[in-house]
């Protein structure tokens, strides 16, 4: 078994966790009559996911595949679950208001996004800089620093507007992002 098979075979378990929370409250959150901004996270985290799933393939153009490459990938993996088990609980089903929902639990969603960001930062320059070539600086400016600015912003502004265009403007990008990756269908970050 070759480390990108084992790679993807852990990160395939934890995201198949992720992605199972998002899809198990997907039922109680369209037969229900709910607030947009949750609709909203929904999409970014099965975007999300998605975009994790397929930027694995990258790992095959690493040459110097290690040890701390596989802890970066499973933390952000292992974040990427507490992000969707923190806004879509086993005990979706249960809850009567998704906007107190996400008020309660929006601070952790947004420190995940933080987290997330910083660890595909030391990624790529640890390591996936080469398979994303001499341009990958690029990444920066329109992928993940317009997300730690708007996962800040909206970590320390907890009103209700302000929460709105962080989300909207977060749905653009990651819907941004993937159209780039499937336009490009090379896996980008």
């Amino acid at each position: 078994m070759f480390y990108f098979e084992i790679a993807v075979t852990a990160q395939s378990v934890i995201l198949g966790f992720a992605c199972a929370r998002v899809l198990h409250a997907t039922p109680h959150l369209f037969f229900k009559l709910c607030d947009l901004k949750i609709y909203l996270v929904w999409y970014v985290l099965c975007l999300h996911i998605l975009i994790a799933f397929w930027t694995t393939i990258n790992i095959t153009k690493l040459a110097d595949y290690d040890f701390l490459d596989f802890v970066l990938l499973m933390i952000y993996s292992g974040v990427s679950f507490i992000m969707c088990d923190s806004v879509f609980p086993s005990n979706s089903d249960k809850i009567i208001s998704w906007e107190e929902h996400y008020f309660a639990i929006n601070k952790i969603f947004w420190v995940c996004n933080i987290l997330c960001a910083l660890t595909l930062i030391i990624d790529i320059e640890k390591s996936r800089h080469i398979a994303l070539g001499e341009d990958y600086y690029i990444l920066y400016f329109i992928g993940i620093l317009p997300w730690i600015i708007y996962s800040l912003i909206a970590y320390f502004y907890q009103k209700s507007k302000v929460q709105w265009i962080v989300l909207i403007l977060l749905t653009v990008n990651y819907t941004a992002n993937a159209l780039s990756t499937f336009l490009n269908q090379e896996a980008k970050f």
